[in-house]
């Protein structure tokens, strides 16, 4: 796979890792917060359900990051080399 390609899936599984964190936060904070006595379960999962899908998709969000660093990092350096070297 070329590194284009690896990019481009990088940041698909990134969005799409960020969705379901931010969706399951939301249904953890407004819909089942925590103490409200709700056990039920909610779109087909219970809370416990909802706490293991939101900690898992945010550890594998904040590795994509990690590894979408570090394919972008000759970009990151050209960036900061240009914005912050030496004037003259």
């Amino acid at each position: 796979m070329n590194k284009l390609k690896l990019k481009f899936l990088v940041d698909v599984l990134m969005f799409f890792s960020f969705l379901t964190t931010a969706v399951s936060g939301f249904v953890l904070w407004l819909v089942l917060p925590r103490g409200s006595g709700r056990a039920g379960n909610v779109f087909i999962f219970f809370r416990e359900t909802w706490l293991l899908i939101h900690d898992w998709f945010s550890v594998l969000l904040v590795i994509l990051i990690l590894f979408h660093l570090v394919l972008n990092w000759g970009w990151i350096k050209s960036v900061f080399k240009i914005s912050f070297g030496k004037r003259n």
